[in-house]
């Protein structure tokens, strides 16, 4: 009996594993728009996360993160999950949506320091209620998403009492038509799709700490979602693009939203960026700061639009604001090692302002743990 239940405690120790996670990612935005005279300077924590993720049993997982950025706490992954690879993961609890390639991408691993504006289109990353996702379709090389979530505000702990009101659906597949690990080189497409309730449309040209366009429809009442997307990879070479159009319906109208953005990089030093269940990874360098070596570098280039129709753009809610914006951003990223990233962005904004275009410099120190 005694050796049965020393027996069993230790089974039960190894069945429980806990890790602690974090990463902190510290930015200086510098901007100004062309015809002004000074630049505007700003410094923030951009993303303070702690984590605790661990599995209690074979079949269940779970994970508890909050952001700190702004000293203000809001959740981010908080769930229990139940994986079999026989029937795949179900979630209760908050995760990321799967609404396109570079929201399933994590802030970690992102190349550019913020997301391209389409996915101003979609909701804020992480929704709380049922998340499926299965991996493991045609020998692994494709894969299929949902999630049912609700309207809660994540700095509010996701609460949500008026779901008589209508939930967010959202659902992607995505597979690998191609791909040669040996080779390094992938071809990646997928598809995405949610329809939501109505709200405004904020948004900034891809930095943080400016100024938003805010554009109003006024009676909304639903949005439609459609994406496509993918991405290729070979060697040190990679391509990516999504192109999104949002349909948002209102009492007596109709406005049709699109966003779309190109994608290009390099690896000077070699590497080649990691793949997993429709997501880009961790760059490991050849030979990091730690080991003598110089660690990664990449070097990039994005194209990235909004457009809104003329009607939107024509209703007195929205007087001011342009029907087309458009970003040229050029970046750089060095990799210290696999866990530290210091990144540079150059960002150009045209959108017909009175003061000209905006120009914007952003430097981020990043480390995750």
């Amino acid at each position: 009996m005694l050796f049965s239940e020393n027996g069993n405690a230790q089974l039960a120790r190894q069945s429980k594993q806990v890790k602690i996670n974090g990463r902190i990612q510290y930015d200086f935005e510098f901007f100004k728009r062309e015809k002004d005279h000074d630049w505007r300077v700003g410094n923030e924590f951009r993303r303070v996360h702690l984590s605790a993720a661990g599995k209690t049993g074979k079949y269940f997982k779970y994970k508890v993160e909050v952001n700190f950025a702004h000293g203000k706490l809001g959740f981010r992954d908080v769930y229990l999950e139940y994986v079999n690879p026989s029937v795949g993961h179900i979630a209760v609890g908050s995760k990321a949506e799967p609404t396109g390639l570079e929201m399933a991408t994590s802030s970690k691993y992102i190349p550019f320091a913020e997301r391209a504006m389409l996915t101003a289109l979609e909701n804020f990353r992480w929704g709380t209620g049922i998340h499926y996702a299965c991996h493991g379709l045609f020998d692994k090389r494709a894969g299929i998403q949902m999630a049912l979530t609700n309207k809660g505000v994540n700095s509010e702990g996701f609460v949500d009492k008026q779901l008589e009101k209508g939930m967010n659906f959202a659902a992607r597949v995505y597979g690998t038509p191609l791909w040669d690990t040996d080779k390094k080189f992938l071809w990646h497409v997928g598809a995405n799709y949610a329809t939501r309730p109505y709200k405004d449309l904020k948004f900034r040209p891809e930095n943080h700490m400016g100024d938003k366009y805010h554009y109003v429809v006024p009676g909304g009442q639903r949005r439609l979602e459609t994406g496509f997307e993918t991405a290729v990879v070979y060697g040190p070479y990679s391509l990516q693009g999504e192109y999104k159009t949002a349909e948002i319906a209102a009492q007596n109208a109709r406005y049709d939203i699109s966003g779309y953005y190109a994608m290009a990089g390099i690896f000077v030093t070699g590497e080649s960026r990691p793949y997993k269940h429709g997501a880009f990874g961790r760059v490991k360098p050849r030979k990091d700061v730690a080991h003598g070596g110089y660690g990664a570098v990449e070097v990039l280039a994005r194209y990235s639009v909004m457009e809104f129709p003329s009607d939107l753009i024509q209703l007195p809610e929205n007087t001011g604001l342009p029907g087309r914006i458009q970003n040229t951003a050029l970046g750089i990223n060095w990799y210290l090692t696999s866990h530290v990233r210091l990144m540079y962005n150059f960002i150009l904004t045209a959108d017909k302002h009175p003061s000209g275009n905006l120009n914007t410099h952003i430097l981020r120190f990043q480390v995750d743990f």
